[in-house]
């Protein structure tokens, strides 16, 4: 894997600006991962395409994913629907619905909460947009582990290079409103 770039800017503009022009700089981008810290957050993006040979078939993963403050009580996956998840709800996969008709028929999710996850995911025109626009995405809500302090970690992850700074830039935006509402009520 390439070197992990750092890039640290108070507004997302000024942020994607320089992820892009690093990004531009490179002579291509089969590897790329940087930690991006915008107001006291830090998400790390890695881009990774294996090109494949002779008879291997390759892939292309675009993966963001950040530690959530204060353990959220919440947890949650989304992915899309498809034949495979359509199996396991006939087999007893819990499928719950928000009560948005497009989310709900294009995504297969699993929460503890499913109040509370209907409020994260809907209260944000742009989050609910963003998840429609890259439907074929897994984005979860997960401790590392059962352990009682074990860390949360919001990760968004599609199986296709996305290597557009514009398009990039919508998926971020979108884990930093899930960041600010995910965040602990200050005392």
């Amino acid at each position: 894997m390439n070197t992990l770039r750092t890039f640290t800017a108070d507004s997302e503009t000024d942020l994607w600006k320089q992820v892009a022009a690093d990004m531009a700089r490179q002579p291509d981008l089969l590897e790329y991962s940087a930690e991006l810290q915008q107001n006291g957050f830090r998400i790390h993006f890695e881009l990774d395409i294996d090109l494949g040979g002779g008879f291997e078939g390759g892939y292309e993963t675009t993966y963001f994913t950040a530690a959530v403050p204060g353990q959220p009580a919440l947890h949650f996956a989304l992915h899309e629907q498809d034949w495979v998840h359509e199996l396991g709800k006939l087999l007893g996969l819990t499928d719950v619905e928000l009560g948005d008709t497009e989310l709900d028929d294009a995504f297969i999710i699993t929460t503890n909460n499913p109040d509370e996850l209907r409020t994260l995911l809907l209260s944000d025109h742009m989050v609910r947009q963003t998840l429609l626009k890259y439907q074929e995405l897994r984005l979860e809500l997960t401790p590392t582990s059962h352990a009682p302090d074990a860390e949360v970690l919001l990760t968004f992850t599609k199986e296709q290079a996305i290597t557009d700074p514009h398009q990039l830039q919508e998926i971020y935006h979108m884990l930093y409103l899930l960041l600010q509402q995910l965040r602990p009520a200050t005392a």
